[in-house]
């Protein structure tokens, strides 16, 4: 009786071992969108809402779980009307291109992906104050880090779904003539000129090859 529940459990132990292998990815297009809040720099937080981060990327991980990825960004702020008294409407475009670097690997069905972005963004800032004192939309640049996290969770043999997590240290300083604005009037000047930063949670995809 002892043999046959020793055989059992090394029948039963070797098929969960099958069952459980760990899915290795190689090349694999992701992309993910998030919902931005913000973090720092008092005016950003207080005057801006973040409505969408949009970002597709390429990634290859190597047999260690390095893996290596570059992709664009795309996130639009919208001006926050209830908390300005200058009629400001209107919102910021951010584009830009990152390099990753960063480690992926699964357990079982689960997988986790974790890094770093490093990239660099050009600011489209259209408002209608801006427009009327310039014709066309206030541009600014910068580079950006961005910390990221995403836990993963395989629907087939090619694909994954994700919970996508990331926090992003914006070089530039969010100043009043970014909506149009000749100063910030009612905010504690000490937390202005701070970096712009705010944290994304979102969803994602990823296609294995």
């Amino acid at each position: 009786m002892k043999k046959c529940l020793l055989l059992l459990s090394i029948v039963l132990l070797s098929f969960l071992n099958v069952a459980q292998t760990d899915f290795a990815p190689r090349g694999s297009f992701k992309v993910e969108l998030g919902l931005p809040n913000n973090s720092t720099n008092n005016a950003f937080r207080e005057l801006m809402q973040g409505l969408v981060v949009v970002t597709p990327s390429y990634q290859h991980t190597l047999d260690n779980t390095l893996s290596f990825g570059a992709g664009l960004r795309y996130s639009y702020f919208n001006v926050n009307q209830f908390k300005n008294n200058a009629g400001i409407s209107g919102g910021m475009h951010t584009t830009g291109a990152f390099g990753k670097i960063g480690r992926e690997k699964f357990y079982g069905n689960f997988g986790v992906d974790y890094g770093v972005r490093i990239g660099y963004t050009m600011n489209f800032s259209t408002t209608n104050a801006i427009q009327d004192s310039l014709g066309g939309p206030y541009i600014s640049d910068g580079g950006f880090v961005e910390p990221t996290l995403g836990l993963s969770l395989m629907a087939s043999e090619k694909s994954s779904f994700r919970l996508a997590l990331s926090y992003a240290f914006h070089a530039f300083v969010f100043k009043p003539e970014h909506i149009g604005l000749d100063e910030f009037s009612g905010l504690n000047p000490d937390n202005l000129d701070v970096l712009t930063t705010y944290f994304t949670i979102g969803f994602g995809y990823s296609y294995y090859f």
